[in-house]
């Protein structure tokens, strides 16, 4: 909770509008320091409070080499006998503190993504062009502040398809502004738990983009070009990501289900024709690889522009497994 409350955007040491670093609340004791030495000092903070969350995995670790040196040192120097049984079963009684400092470093990460949703949900605003968005305000970034550039928009025709092509879209300034969130804590915690602030990260910020595409209409070159979107997301994914073991589109989909849905209802909105729904999801759910719930396709489909709203419900008209 330490490391976690240190690292708080706003309030802690990640800049902010009441950031450590931002009048009135500063860390530096002259404010002729430069902006070298400021950097410093935050990213030294920053290290400082991520070592409290790596200490709790480094602990787990350290317990299971004093088991298996304990157990060595009865085996070695002690005859056997029903006492050295004793003494082997009370040493491997500290697998379960193994796994409580495994949890516990699991749920202070888990604690400081949920410090950084406020953050993410601000930046995806921002990036698609919410009206609502705060961005600008909290834990301002030179990335995404010009709202003239394109947003979320899929209701594209010829012209405008060709020009989403050569132009900077919403995706390209998310993913900028999400690095800037993840790499200065991902650079300072160890490899398992980077991951997961990354994949606590990435999941908040696709609830925020299906929430804001839930809000558009799409034409078959709209759906297209959020294909486009959904993969260049997934590929920024698998970058920011440390272990190979999600290297595959299937392990990351299972282990941030959020980004699955994003890619699935991309899938679902790029079919010719409503009659291929049917196959689409049935052999995606024979592979294990299906979260829309009917109801949520019903409503995704219901968004193209070229399919009807009472032969989508007519089609669907069926029961979740």
């Amino acid at each position: 909770d330490s490391g976690v409350a240190k690292l708080k955007p706003g309030d802690g040491l990640l800049e902010g509008g009441l950031s450590l670093f931002s009048a009135p609340h500063t860390l530096m004791k002259s404010q002729a320091e430069d902006e070298v030495t400021r950097q410093r000092k935050m990213q030294q903070g920053i290290a400082r409070a991520c070592a409290t969350l790596n200490d709790l995995d480094v602990a787990s670790y350290h317990v299971i080499e004093l088991e298996k040196v304990l157990l060595a040192s009865i085996a070695e120097g002690f005859p056997q006998t029903a006492e050295a049984d004793q003494l082997k079963a009370c040493v491997k009684n500290l697998s379960p503190v193994k796994e409580s400092y495994e949890n516990a470093a699991v749920a202070a990460v888990d604690g400081l993504v949920d410090v950084l949703k406020a953050r993410v949900r601000s930046l995806v605003s921002d990036a698609v062009g919410s009206d609502s968005s705060t961005g600008a305000s909290f834990m301002a970034s030179s990335v995404g502040k010009d709202r003239t550039t394109e947003r979320m928009n899929y209701n594209l025709d010829d012209e405008a398809f060709k020009l989403s092509q050569i132009s900077e879209g919403y995706m390209t300034r998310l993913c900028s502004s999400l690095e800037e969130v993840i790499e200065p804590l991902k650079m300072y915690l160890i490899p398992r738990l980077a991951d997961a602030l990354v994949l606590g990260v990435l999941g908040a910020a696709a609830k925020r983009l299906e929430g804001s595409i839930r809000r558009c209409q799409f034409t078959a070159l709209g759906a297209l070009s959020l294909d486009s979107d959904m993969r260049d997301f997934l590929s920024f994914a698998k970058e920011c990501v440390c272990s190979t073991e999600y290297s595959g589109n299937i392990a990351l989909y299972r282990a941030c289900t959020p980004l699955a849905r994003l890619v699935q209802i991309a899938k679902l909105l790029n079919v010719d024709d409503l009659e291929d729904v049917v196959d689409l999801i049935s052999s995606s759910k024979r592979k294990g690889n299906w979260d829309l719930k009917l109801e949520d396709a019903k409503a995704y489909l219901s968004l193209r522009v070229e399919f009807e709203g009472r032969k989508v419900n007519e089609l669907l008209n069926l029961e979740d497994d």
